[in-house]
């Protein structure tokens, strides 16, 4: 298991080599933390060349060229955000829409290395969670076949929300149904748009890298190389 180490300082975890920015004291780790709410895509599920794919292929039929740093440069967990932003008129927003989920029902993208072990250590000492912009259907069937959904208390889909993500709802409908209060919670995401939404709902938030992470130097928030590294991190023996 890596070890923590200092402000600043590089350790090596299973996911290769993260930077640790935070301090025994530092307020990404809850004193009191009860409750680890997860995104599910590029946070515990390798999920991004799937997504890559399915939204090329998507896009496609209305004449758009997606690109892997395209797709990272606009990415969004609102689809109709992510739509706007590489040009895809509006009429079209509800059959891409229709053709992403149709896309995705033939990809099987699985946990990340060590994800499923590490959420059964985690689970003996908090309540987990999952708070995802996807759809319930892709969702439940993602969870069921990686052998997620066994340690999840709640989940909270795109399809439980009236605002995705980054408005908090999504985070306020899982604190409620664990009863627990925002301070005692912490969400794990892989891109700005999580850290917003974990700030939104002032929930404390760390971050892992993937491929849907944008390349940047300056992050206001801790970073680990993988979902891994957070016992280490939270200091679980």
């Amino acid at each position: 298991m890596a070890g923590r180490g200092s402000a600043g300082n590089d350790v090596m975890g299973a996911g290769g080599m993260s930077r640790v920015l935070g301090k025994p004291n530092d307020p990404s780790r809850p004193g009191d933390l009860r409750a680890i709410l997860f995104d599910l895509d590029g946070t515990l599920l390798d999920s991004f060349e799937s997504h890559l794919a399915i939204y090329r292929s998507t896009l496609a039929a209305f004449g758009i060229d997606l690109s892997a740093a395209a797709f990272r440069e606009h990415y969004s967990p609102d689809w109709n955000d992510f739509y706007r932003s590489v040009g895809l008129s509006a009429e079209h927003w509800d059959a891409a829409s229709a053709s992403w989920l149709r896309e995705a029902s033939a990809h099987r993208p699985r946990p990340f290395p060590g994800v499923v072990a590490t959420l059964r250590r985690l689970r003996a000492r908090f309540q987990l969670g999952l708070v995802t912009s996807g759809s319930r259907s892709r969702v439940a069937a993602d969870l069921e076949r990686c052998g997620i959904v066994s340690f999840l208390a709640v989940i909270v889909t795109a399809d439980d929300v009236k605002k995705p993500k980054p408005a908090p709802e999504g985070l306020h409908t899982a604190l409620r149904s664990l009863g627990i209060p925002a301070r005692q919670a912490l969400y794990v995401g892989d891109t700005e748009p999580d850290y917003e939404f974990a700030r939104a709902a002032g929930v404390e938030f760390v971050g892992v890298v993937s491929g849907f992470s944008r390349p940047r130097t300056d992050e206001p928030y801790v970073q680990l190389a993988a979902v891994t590294d957070l016992p280490a991190f939270l200091e679980i023996g």
